[in-house]
């Protein structure tokens, strides 16, 4: 017979992934007014249901930043080749991710109504997590072999593409030609 604790356990990540999910996607379709009721009733749990499992707003904006922040990094690693066994490799990855038009994950941290503009708070804890996923980053990319100055550059260039992928400033042909001068960029000299 399962524990009970194993099962309560289960429960509790699922309704809590249920609301940080509910919440990402509420914010992202209408903005940072969302009130906690309408986050509460999109993931199909109570306020107090809601309040239970995060404490505060800034508590749940945290959780949805390190969910968001866990799929960018899952969605950059699964795109780097381990065939390649050159230096540059986790770059490789961050371009093809983030010139990926259908990577949701990108889209919900460089669109232009990404959830990282609309949460954008000052709150010291938020600011402490994004300053802590900011150097996991530093340090996967110094750990990558390239030129750090030649990897920043290219970062950049990347996430500007991911921020205007579906605008009318980037066509899809421009993406294709751009992601593959990026990737030709990002091979060792």
């Amino acid at each position: 017979m399962p524990s009970t604790e194993t099962a309560a356990t289960r429960d509790r990540e699922r309704t809590r992934k249920a609301i940080v999910e509910a919440a990402s996607q509420t914010l992202f379709t209408h903005g940072g007014g969302v009130s906690l009721a309408d986050i509460a009733a999109a993931a199909g749990v109570s306020k107090g249901a809601l309040t239970h499992h995060f404490a505060s707003r800034n508590a749940l904006e945290e959780a949805i930043l390190a969910d968001v922040s866990q799929k960018l990094w899952d969605a950059v690693h699964a795109r780097v080749d381990l065939s390649e066994n050159r230096p540059g490799k986790l770059l490789r990855g961050y371009v093809r991710a983030l010139t990926d038009a259908d990577n949701p994950a990108v889209r919900q941290v460089f669109a232009p109504t990404s959830l990282l503009l609309i949460i954008g708070s000052t709150e010291p804890a938020i600011q402490g997590f994004l300053r802590a996923d900011a150097q996991r980053w530093r340090e996967a990319f110094d750990a990558d072999g390239l030129d750090p100055a030649t990897s920043l550059t290219i970062r950049y260039a990347a996430e500007g593409l991911a921020g205007s992928i579906g605008t009318p400033y980037l066509t899809a042909s421009e993406l294709r030609t751009s992601r593959a001068r990026l990737l030709e960029l990002a091979e060792p000299e």
